[in-house]
């Protein structure tokens, strides 16, 4: 999904930039959708994470596996079962994109299960579960926050829907989302870019500016 303000940020930079070359970044586009689960002890225990992909990125991972052959955009129960995992192999180390807080501290997430691929509309669908490396009670006052983006803002996540699931009774809890202040960030990105010189080769070692434009889950419980 390529929103305007991508858009307007890149026109932005293709206009002001003088001592970096114009830059077509994020290059890919990610919608999410993040679900909190709760065990059956009314613990914050995982997170389910799901990438909807833009319509270009979602065609070239297509043709690179050459799916599709016939060209009328709908994939075979097949070719689709193929898809399942291929966005799970990450390297160590690798932070998955998504990230969780509680009063400001990295609560770490686990490496992706049970993740599932599907090809709707010209998308691909992916989704998969990563657990806190300790279940969270969340007891009224503190808040669990769920972050989604890309350091090196190659990829651009948009927060569509947040949910809870509760695998025992359900807690008073309530889950939003919360999105930044883009013109904020777009200076930011705009600054750090600023400080590389005329030669530099901005687009392999581009700054870490991700974080600036993050979208968070934000999750709080009464009781």
């Amino acid at each position: 999904m390529l929103h305007m303000h991508r858009y307007a940020l890149t026109l932005t930079l293709a206009l002001t930039l003088t001592a970096a070359p114009a830059l077509a970044h994020p290059h890919m586009f990610l919608d999410t959708s993040v679900d909190v689960l709760f065990n059956d002890a009314g613990q914050a225990a995982s997170v389910r994470i799901t990438w909807v992909y833009d319509e270009l990125s979602s065609l070239q991972y297509i043709a690179d596996r050459a799916l599709d052959m016939d060209g009328d955009g709908v994939l075979t129960p097949a070719e689709k079962a193929t898809l399942t995992g291929f966005d799970m192999n990450w390297d160590p180390g690798f932070p998955g994109d998504s990230y969780a807080l509680l009063g400001g501290i990295d609560q770490g997430l686990s490496r992706p299960r049970d993740y599932t691929a599907d090809h709707q509309g010209g998308k691909i669908i992916t989704t998969h579960i990563r657990d806190l490396a300790a279940p969270l009670a969340l007891t009224a006052g503190q808040e669990l926050v769920v972050q989604v983006y890309d350091p090196g803002f190659y990829a651009a996540y948009t927060l569509q829907s947040a949910a809870l699931e509760y695998a025992g009774t359900a807690r008073a809890c309530a889950a939003q989302i919360w999105v930044p202040d883009r013109d904020a960030a777009d200076e930011a990105l705009l600054a750090a870019l600023a400080e590389y010189s005329a030669d530099e080769d901005v687009e392999a070692d581009f700054p870490a500016i991700g974080a600036a434009y993050a979208e968070e889950v934000r999750v709080t419980c009464g009781d």
